[in-house]
């Protein structure tokens, strides 16, 4: 008897320490910030993929429970956009864009604010490297351009001589929203980044963030009549892949990832007992 009872205490503890899981966030760690790539590595039959795979990412900030978070949709390539610009001291109101160059050759980037009236109250140039992001607030972007006042409402419109995807959150104070894009030119395709990442089916997330309080998660929808096999890819800011610990896994590729007919996967940075923020 005594033998059985010790057999079933090391049995559980085996089982304890097998089924353990550690808590995939590291607030304590710096913030990683970047982009993520979503691409489609299997035909869904004679109607090809168009229409059958949906992916969109929420972005949280874990300051409280539950996270305050917002979602977001694949980026739209386009060499000019629009969007809402706001900035203000005063109310601690700004907005967010990240701007990400999934091309070959350099972006050259011109951004232009409008006041209410619709009147040019500055402009500013930037350059982002092939495969790279860059991430500010509209304060941020302007800061050395002159006569731009610190409480500001109007719009902002990006022009870029390559096709770019863009994200922009309005944040107040911690919390944040996203904002509407508005394209004003032929939007384009996602080019292929890298062999077996990217192309005209794949789906690129402007804006990847993990630890330091941040977490992103990613959902992948399956629309379609067959089952449809993709990949995951998270890139740093400079373009190199970029590690984050989603699903109790850690790599900057998940690969194979097979979703049923009209199914869904979920990855995202998940606590010891297997839960998300989201």
């Amino acid at each position: 008897m005594r033998k059985l009872l010790l057999t079933l205490v090391c049995f559980a503890a085996l089982s304890t320490v097998a089924f353990a899981q550690t808590d995939d966030h590291c607030d304590t760690c710096p913030v990683s910030v970047g982009y993520a790539v979503v691409t489609p590595t299997s035909q869904v039959g004679p109607l090809g993929i168009i229409g059958g795979l949906i992916a969109f990412e929420t972005v949280g900030y874990r300051s409280q429970f539950p996270a305050l978070q917002a979602g977001v949709l694949p980026a739209t390539l386009t060499n000019r956009l629009n969007l809402f610009a706001n900035a203000s001291i005063q109310v601690s109101l700004n907005v967010g864009v990240a701007i990400t160059n999934p091309n070959s050759t350099p972006a050259a980037i011109t951004m232009t604010l409008r006041n209410a009236a619709g009147i040019v109250t500055g402009s500013n140039s930037i350059t982002i490297a092939p495969l790279q992001q860059t991430a500010e607030y509209v304060s941020q972007f302007f800061a050395n351009v002159p006569n731009i006042l610190p409480n500001f409402s109007g719009t902002l419109t990006i022009t870029s001589n390559t096709p770019v995807g863009v994200l922009a959150l309005l944040f107040n104070g911690s919390t944040f929203t996203t904002l509407p894009i508005t394209s004003l030119s032929t939007t384009a395709a996602m080019p292929t980044i890298a062999p077996n990442i990217g192309g005209t089916y794949s789906v690129l997330l402007p804006q990847f963030v993990a630890n330091g309080g941040w977490a992103s998660q990613i959902v992948v929808m399956n629309s379609s009549f067959l089952p449809v096999s993709v990949r995951i890819d998270l890139f740093n800011q400079n373009g190199t892949p970029m590690a984050a610990t989603l699903n109790h896994q850690t790599a900057s590729s998940f690969l194979n990832l097979v979703i049923a007919p009209g199914g869904v996967i979920t990855f995202a940075p998940l606590n010891a007992s297997g839960l998300s923020d989201f």
